[in-house]
């Protein structure tokens, strides 16, 4: 009987080994099946037709209909793009390929159409140099106060020179206005002002092709602003500015006559508005890339900044604005801390 199980067990390891390889080599493979080879590549486009800064998507797939699209390059007039998605920054017809290891798609073509984009309206903005000693700068000033109180359309910017409300960088500002002399306002940065009314007043009906708006808020000592140019028309070679005012600034004014205040001299305890404070960026503007200044574009960029303690904060404001090469200022806004405006479309 022990012959018989020995024979037996002898008999049986190597059928069970063989069988147990078989079935680790069948049912155990897990080895995907290989894609079967790529003989062409169909592109496709999403859209036909899209506005100027609207995406459109591409799609690839084989001759077996497998999608490629992740594994292709994609190229728009002869250029590649990065990825499968384009927005096309003019109008007109553009031309799409792609290509996979050796073999390049079919050419597809779609249009881009301009959108119907709308101007802005013109905020005259004002710089009035300034300084607490000039015994004629009331004048100005009190021209300024009146304007303000019948028109929204002016930005006022008090930038003083040689009293205890200096702007840091106020040197950097009349070297390149060419101010010598004071009172001295300019207007949109091209030219002194006569101070007629007129002179401002004429400038409100032109159009402005960029629009400027703001957001701002204070958490504790913290401001935090974020600046925003929209572009009607492209633009190249733009700068853009933003400034810190504070309003109900007491330092005795001296006064030459009765411009307005009475004739006093001094003028105790005057209020200063529209102090320049701080800039955000050169007082003469950070440049924006050409980028960012096409048809249809809005260049965003946030700020912050720790208000010193000496501030009061319920009296602070921002200006903000966008000028070309030459300093002109195309277009210009004032905001109170703490509101979101929307560009001023007309």
């Amino acid at each position: 009987v022990k012959s018989f199980f020995k024979l037996l067990l002898f008999v049986s390891i190597p059928f069970l080994l063989i069988s147990c390889e078989a079935d680790y080599e069948g049912v155990g493979d897990d080895t995907p099946d290989p894609l079967p080879e790529v003989k062409s590549l169909k592109l496709s486009v999403s859209e036909a037709s899209v506005a100027v800064g609207e995406e459109i998507t591409f799609q690839v797939l084989s001759d077996q209909n497998n999608i490629l699209t992740s594994s292709c390059k994609f190229f728009i007039d002869g250029t590649e793009i990065s990825g499968n998605k384009f927005k096309p920054g003019e109008p007109g017809e553009y031309s799409v390929y792609a290509t996979y290891k050796e073999l390049t798609s079919n050419t597809e073509k779609f249009v881009a159409t301009a959108t119907e984009l709308k101007n802005f309206k013109h905020n005259v903005l004002i710089e009035d140099f300034t300084g607490a000693w000039c015994g004629y700068c009331p004048r100005i000033t009190y021209k300024l106060e009146q304007l303000k109180k019948s028109t929204s359309q002016i930005t006022v910017v008090a930038a003083h020179y040689g009293d205890a409300l200096q702007y840091s960088k106020i040197s950097e500002m009349t070297n390149a206005f060419g101010v010598n002399s004071y009172p001295h306002a300019r207007l949109n940065r091209t030219a002194k002002w006569n101070e007629s009314d007129a002179a401002v007043t004429s400038l409100f009906s032109t159009q402005a092709k960029v629009g400027v708006a703001m957001e701002s808020s204070i958490s504790g000592s913290t401001l935090t602003v974020k600046f925003r140019a929209k572009f009607s028309e492209t633009k190249t070679s733009m700068l853009y500015g933003l400034y810190l005012l504070e309003d109900d600034l007491i330092l005795d004014q001296r006064n030459y006559g009765d411009f307005g205040y009475g004739s006093a001299d001094p003028l105790a305890d005057f209020k200063h508005e529209d102090v320049l404070r701080y800039a955000f960026t050169s007082p003469l503007g950070d440049s924006l890339s050409d980028e960012s200044s096409k048809a249809g574009s809005v260049f965003e960029k946030t700020f912050t900044y720790e208000i010193p303690a000496s501030y009061n904060k319920e009296k602070l404001k921002l200006v903000g604005f966008v000028t070309d090469q030459s300093k002109k200022s195309l277009n210009s806004r004032i905001s109170d801390i703490g509101l979101t405006q929307t560009f001023e479309e007309l």
